[in-house]
């Protein structure tokens, strides 16, 4: 590694990031990540998404991870695998009461599990408050989730819960979980736009994709100060902030640009190879 260039490691989050508004990877992204990894520094895509979600997007970057940071951090996988390097579930007890809660509210609920430790990828619960976007998730992922009215007595851990609705509606929900449940997990109000899409994701307290990057530094000996990370949405937040270099997106949530140290250009002008060319160049 040339430690001219001042970092180790490049944290990069998909949607809204390394995708453009056709949700593909710009030939400019693509190559950007080549030179970043024939430079030796260690690349990790870091996503809301499950890694089934990531698998086609990994295919098509032919570059060999180490690490994939999916979940919004509750699984560290290795990358040409999928096979588990840490994981952060949510507490059984835990996740049959938030489970409960959410079916009391009347929403269907996608609970999400670790496909490389119980065989699929969770179970879809139906319900009355069944918003157009949870069928367009069910008709469009590659997740194998089991259609299920009610729980099996002993379900695979819960990566994670989630509802979809409208905006507003979704917000009446997260205020209410904080105040009902007062710390016990995190949470995301995200746009999924290639699936069209609101969602609320649950997971265990304190999972983010930067307390992931955290343990990832730890086992590879990197100073987390040596570390960049690139995003756009709530859930890149804290890893914008507190990496040692934060960019933004142009296209960013007024949120993430408030705390990072860098705007680059949006997501269709290139603006992930711009930030990867500087960091090369010494110029970060």
């Amino acid at each position: 590694m040339d430690r001219s260039i001042g970092y180790d490691l490049i944290a990069i989050d998909v949607d809204g990031t390394l995708l453009d508004t056709s949700h593909r990877v710009p030939p400019a992204h693509r190559d950007a990540l080549h030179r970043a990894h024939d430079a030796g520094l260690r690349v990790v895509i870091c996503t809301g998404r499950s890694y089934p979600e990531i698998r086609a997007i990994l295919d098509h970057l032919s570059i060999e991870f180490d690490a994939t940071i999916t979940v919004s951090g509750a699984l560290v996988s290795h990358a040409a695998t999928g096979r588990t390097l840490s994981v952060n579930a949510i507490e059984p007890s835990a996740a049959a009461r938030l489970h409960t809660w959410l079916r009391e509210l009347g929403y269907a609920v996608l609970w999400l599990a670790n496909r490389a430790e119980c065989g699929h990828d969770g179970y879809a619960l139906a319900g009355p408050r069944m918003h157009a976007g949870h069928r367009n998730w069910l008709d469009k992922t590659p997740c194998v989730v089991h259609p299920v009215e009610t729980l099996p007595p002993n379900p695979a851990a819960a990566l994670r819960l989630s509802v979809i609705d409208d905006r507003p509606a979704l917000q009446v929900v997260a205020g209410d979980l904080v105040r009902r449940f007062a710390g016990e997990f995190s949470h995301n109000l995200l746009d999924a736009p290639s699936y069209r899409l609101t969602v609320l994701e649950i997971l265990a307290a304190h999972v983010s994709k930067w307390r992931a990057i955290e343990s990832l530094c730890g086992v590879w000996g990197i100073d987390t100060r040596r570390t960049a990370a690139v995003g756009d949405d709530v859930n890149d937040l804290e890893m914008v902030r507190r990496a040692g270099l934060g960019v933004a997106m142009g296209n960013a949530v007024p949120a993430v640009r408030a705390v990072a140290r860098r705007t680059t250009l949006t997501n269709d002008e290139g603006g992930l190879a711009v930030v990867i060319d500087d960091i090369l160049a010494g110029r970060a």
